[in-house]
């Protein structure tokens, strides 16, 4: 569950960085136009994939790719995840999927030892409210926000063969020279900085053509309610990881 509101606060700090880009959409020729109109877009492309580098950490090797539709109302995040630590070698895919209201998680594969452990029970979270916090965020106390995070935009900088811009803030007021620095393209983040962690993109491919059943739980799942509100509220309960 950790995992699930990890996502949801990078979403919100993406949010309210992107409040300050200018959107591509309102140049000449770029249809303004979205398969939904009630819902705002979260990037200012269709479609696309985003495949990022692989990270190391700690003698895990962990690889992600973001797929997205409808302007990033629907999206899913794949995770793989590569370890061999004091003789315990383990394979783990994660899907993180999102869908207009919900979030849905589950684990695709988990090898430990060349034993399946592969859980089948897929968590669905409601997220509405969340959103509209954080779309509020974004808009009516954006700047406020963005004043009390120190948010500067440094310029811009070429990641997978694409210019966005740089942007940086500080999450701690009493030292705001200890920065998380990102990069942003189109509202989509290609690139983040915190301290010796960077997640960026290795690829990206726009308006491309996104297979319908990465957004879909495969068959033989179970799907199981989870409510964010008590789940946020509980830190400490056993489980929620």
């Amino acid at each position: 569950m950790k995992r699930t509101i990890g996502l949801l606060l990078l979403s919100a700090l993406v949010l309210v960085s992107g409040c300050s880009q200018k959107s591509d959409s309102a140049k000449p020729g770029i249809s303004t136009e979205s398969s939904s109109s009630s819902t705002p877009r979260r990037y200012d492309v269709q479609s696309g994939i985003v495949t990022y580098e692989p990270m190391v950490i700690m003698g895990i090797k962990s690889v992600s790719t973001l797929y997205f539709d409808d302007y990033g109302n629907r999206e899913a995040r794949e995770s793989v995840t590569d370890s061999n630590i004091m003789g315990m070698k383990s394979h783990e895919k994660k899907v993180d999927i999102t869908d207009g209201d919900y979030m849905i998680s589950y684990e695709a594969e988990k090898i430990v030892n060349g034993k399946d452990e592969t859980s089948k029970v897929a968590t669905k979270t409601d997220i509405r409210q969340f959103r509209e916090m954080a779309m509020k965020m974004g808009t009516e106390i954006g700047e406020q926000m963005k004043k009390d995070l120190d948010y500067r935009e440094e310029g811009t900088e070429v990641v997978a063969g694409v210019t966005g811009t740089k942007y940086s803030v500080s999450l701690n007021k009493e030292n705001k020279s200890q920065r998380v620095y990102g990069v942003l393209y189109k509202k989509i983040n290609l690139m983040s900085q915190m301290g010796g962690i960077v997640i960026k993109a290795a690829k990206i491919e726009e308006n491309a053509s996104v297979p319908a059943a990465k957004f879909e739980v495969p068959a033989g799942y179970t799907i199981k309610e989870v409510s964010l509100e008590k789940e946020m509220a509980l830190p400490g309960k056993p489980g929620n990881e």
